[in-house]
């Protein structure tokens, strides 16, 4: 596989999206995630929090995205990749070139990725910046490098999904569908799971919950806080719902990988096997 060749493939995809906007739609949408929480609570005056958490406010910004929005970024920008050449005719062009399938898949794959990672570094550098400036110094600062690359690893189950869905149907609408019903499947799913644990405490039913897409994603960035971060900052945590979970990051990360990996190989052998269409009607 020629590096230069997918690294070429990789600024070509983040070049798309920027000419279909995604790009700018989710720098918007980040910049209201980032920096409406922190402003929203200096409005009220923080009454309602005790002064000892202001070092943290941080935390809402960038943990408020972990359940919903970070998996639908990745929904956004991945769903279309590979279901648009189809669509606009550009795959059978693409392919034409002196370059091999595996290089446009890498490259295609890792451009769309990229982008990925860089709404959750603006996400998290603006949660910091907008709570340094509403309510000064923020703290236990350390944890977070690793709590946003956690937040990219995580977002990796449905980039890979939303990828697969892509390259399978050929359709982009369709693309977006299919993807979006499996993560609220399993969001839907995971919260029927827990509601039946609680009343029956059959702990099946909370075993179930654990192999869910959505539970790994969702837990495998604050697994990593947790140890790094004071009594208050876990209280903040408690307020916006992220609370202590079932699994450990051994078993997250893991399950992420079978995932993603299951995903990205479905994805490869459809596109070496199935014909490239001029144009998908």
């Amino acid at each position: 596989m020629n590096l230069a060749k997918v690294w070429a493939f990789a600024k070509y995809e983040i070049r798309r999206a920027n000419a279909r906007k995604k790009v700018l739609v989710l720098v918007v949408v980040t910049l209201l995630i980032g920096t409406i929480p922190a402003i929203l609570i200096k409005s009220v005056g923080g009454s309602f929090l005790p002064p000892s958490d202001y070092p943290f406010i941080w935390v809402f910004g960038v943990f408020l995205v972990q359940g919903f929005f970070l998996p639908f970024t990745a929904l956004l920008v991945a769903a279309g990749s590979m279901s648009e050449e189809y669509e606009q005719g550009t795959a059978e062009v693409l392919l034409s070139k002196p370059v091999t399938r595996d290089e446009y898949y890498a490259g295609k794959f890792a451009g769309g990725f990229i982008l990925v990672a860089a709404v959750v570094l603006l996400n998290a550098t603006l949660s910091v910046t907008s709570a340094t400036f509403t309510f000064g110094t923020q703290d236990a600062l350390s944890v977070l490098p690793a709590v946003v690359l956690s937040q990219v690893y995580s977002a990796l189950i449905f980039y890979s999904v939303a990828f697969m869905s892509g390259e399978l149907v050929r359709r982009s609408s369709l693309s977006y569908i299919i993807a979006s019903a499996v993560f609220f499947a399993s969001v839907i799913t995971g919260t029927i799971l827990r509601v039946i644990y609680t009343v029956t405490g059959n702990g099946f039913y909370q075993q179930i919950n654990v192999y869910l897409p959505t539970t790994p994603g969702s837990s495998l960035p604050l697994q990593v806080a947790l140890p790094g971060l004071p009594a208050d900052a876990k209280d903040l945590l408690q307020l916006i719902g992220s609370g202590p979970t079932e699994t450990s990051i051994a078993f997250s990360v893991g399950l992420i990988a079978v995932y993603a990996i299951a995903a990205i190989v479905v994805t490869r052998a459809h596109l070496n096997w199935a014909d490239v269409s001029k144009r998908v009607a």
